[in-house]
């Protein structure tokens, strides 16, 4: 099924593309999710949960980034992750693409999204599937509004370039390997199906509503 969402950056569109590059600093601003591994250059391990009433879907699996452009500020990802109970598979192709809006960065999202097994009788209302995205979206989005704050972009280069004068003084290190695993992170709770399908229903009321008296 394919779906399209979008979302917005309070930066302008290179630095916001410069932020989104940086996986490590960003996964944890997607609920429900974990990065456990930097298998490479683009490429990461880890995992996602969402809790549907008793039902506790667990997904592990991997993320690369497959094709960017930072000229045109357009990346695609590709992921692919097991249930880790064997109840089903998910991938996805995600397009994402970057404008500059209202002072900020408008990011625009098309997801192509493939669910196989015993999970895929979650994702057969593609106009829900759709509805859900939109709210982890607006979840990520949020979190990585408060992440900026607490480290905005220029704060972040006076601090480097500090870093650079004092390290230019000290003995050359030897870099890390390139295959790195993350440091120990608290444990991410799962997504809440439900508070994702309110957040779902009163958008959808709310569209109703603008429809009729629009």
């Amino acid at each position: 099924m394919q779906f399209e969402n979008s979302f917005d950056v309070p930066l302008p569109p290179a630095e916001a593309w410069k932020v989104l590059m940086d996986v490590p600093r960003i996964a944890p601003c997607l609920p429900g999710a974990e990065l456990t591994e930097t298998l490479g250059p683009d490429k990461y391990k880890g995992r996602a949960g969402v809790k549907i009433g008793p039902v506790h879907l667990s997904f592990a699996g991997e993320a690369e980034i497959v094709a960017k452009d930072e000229a045109a500020l357009k990346a695609t990802i590709k992921g692919k992750g097991n249930d880790t109970k064997g109840r089903g598979q998910a991938s996805a192709m995600v397009d994402f693409f970057l404008v500059d809006h209202d002072g900020g960065t408008r990011v625009n999202v098309k997801t192509d999204l493939n669910m196989t097994g015993m999970v895929a009788q979650y994702g057969r209302a593609s106009g829900l599937m759709k509805e859900i995205a939109g709210a982890i979206l607006g979840q990520f989005a949020e979190n990585l509004r408060k992440e900026i704050d607490r480290a905005p972009p220029a704060a972040a280069q006076v601090a480097a370039a500090a870093g650079a004068a004092v390290d230019s003084a000290a003995p050359t290190v030897t870099s890390a390997p390139e295959r790195t695993t993350q440091p120990a992170a608290p444990a991410t709770a799962p997504i809440s199906a439900f508070s994702i399908l309110w957040i779902a229903l009163k958008s959808w009321i709310a569209g109703m509503f603008g429809k009729k008296t629009g």
